[in-house]
């Protein structure tokens, strides 16, 4: 009892330094929650992102065109057909769900008014397979893509663009001056990347094809897995449906690529790791900095109190008794700058993502985490200061000027 109250009159008699000493903590401890707040909340937004783009998922893209040494790019070649979406759908167990599709950019237009959009070709498995959900109305049936009719569904964007307020069910728009029925409106869904699904107009894949773009080939089928377990053994079916489609024998070079969306969302999330890691390592060692600074405010203490510390060891103080002292000086400068840090950590996290409009995620484990250190530094930084306090001669310390 006597060690705490001697460590608080300690403190206490140099306010302002003890001040500027918890600071370094406070800085260190709320550098640390903030800098994993934004890492797990880019992290949370990267997956929830891959996630929107629809889950167990696996998109076969036309390959590349080469002419000797030239090559035209994927996408170039031009073999991916309606009835390959069919046969992948009856040929390949491993897959519930084709849609095949293709896309280019038209004017839309009702009444007055036009938006310049994305006009994306599907089959009728899209919503399911893209995890775009309607808000209202309908998605067309089988029965309009085999009849190539004249209906689309509204991206959120398109329909605020065209419409403003007013549903647009029911409404007819012209595209490349061919008027379409609207049966439905997709809820919003957010970018995703370079394309933005909530600024386009869907029509039935036929229709796409035949009417506004001009195609007799399919730019991607986005197939739907059964699970995550069978992303691989789809692929293996895919390469066996289309070399026999395409008369590709088994040497040759496929005409197609799978994108499979699982390996993207592992890479990404790789990246977001080593991501987290980095600032979380440059905010630990701010945190180690504010320890210096409790390390060299202490040595200095010891010095200054070199006289009070011989008084006290000549009236009967032991050595544990004056290396208790110092020692919660430093756990009470680190407890008070931990505690102080962790307030600036949350208000500061929240502000960020206030400001930038980041998502933020605050984690009571890294709070708590990163509170349990800073005690942990207090001591380690404060041990060799209290052990010289302790160590000093009383006869020495009483004749120290």
């Amino acid at each position: 009892m006597v060690s705490i109250i001697m460590a608080l009159r300690g403190l206490t008699a140099n306010k302002l330094r003890s001040f500027l000493t918890t600071l370094g903590m406070i800085m260190g401890v709320g550098a640390v929650i903030i800098a994993i707040s934004i890492g797990q909340g880019s992290k949370q937004a990267v997956a929830e992102s891959t996630q929107a783009l629809g889950t167990n998922t696996l998109t076969i893209l036309p390959g590349q065109q080469r002419k000797g040494q030239i090559s035209f790019g994927f996408g170039s070649i031009k073999t991916l057909k309606l009835a390959d979406a069919d046969a992948i759908l009856k040929g390949c167990p491993s897959i519930q769900r084709v849609s095949p599709s293709v896309s280019g950019n038209l004017q839309v237009k009702f009444k007055n008014k036009n938006s310049a959009v994305s006009i994306q070709g599907t089959g009728t498995d899209y919503p399911i397979i893209s995890n775009h959900l309607i808000k209202s109305g309908r998605y067309f049936n089988q029965a309009e893509i085999k009849g190539l009719k004249r209906v689309c569904i509204l991206g959120s964007t398109t329909a605020k663009d065209l419409f403003d307020q007013q549903s647009p069910i029911g409404k007819r728009v012209k595209i490349k001056g061919i008027m379409f029925e609207v049966i439905g409106l997709f809820k919003s869904k957010g970018g995703l990347g370079f394309r933005n699904p909530d600024d386009a107009v869907y029509v039935p894949v036929t229709t796409a094809m035949r009417r506004l773009l001009g195609l007799d080939y399919i730019q991607a089928i986005t197939t739907q897995a059964k699970g995550d377990n069978l992303m691989g053994k789809a692929q293996d079916e895919f390469d066996v449906v289309l070399k026999k489609r395409h008369k590709i024998a088994g040497g040759g070079t496929n005409d197609w690529i799978v994108f499979n969306q699982a390996d993207l969302q592992r890479t990404q999330q790789e990246q977001q790791d080593t991501f987290l890691a980095l600032i979380a390592g440059i905010a630990v060692i701010s945190l180690l900095v504010g320890g210096i600074g409790i390390m060299n405010i202490m040595l200095v203490s010891v010095t200054e109190r070199t006289r009070e510390i011989g008084v006290r060891k000549a009236i009967g103080a032991k050595r544990k008794n004056i290396l208790a002292q110092f020692m919660l000086e430093a756990v009470f400068l680190s407890i008070v700058g931990g505690l102080l840090g962790v307030v600036f950590g949350i208000v500061g996290s929240n502000a960020v993502g206030e400001i930038n409009k980041w998502k933020i995620v605050l984690d009571p484990g890294t709070i708590l985490l990163s509170f349990s250190f800073s005690a942990i530094v207090g001591v380690f930084f404060g041990f060799y200061p209290a052990l010289k306090a302790s160590k000093l001669n009383p006869i020495d310390a009483l004749r120290y000027e």
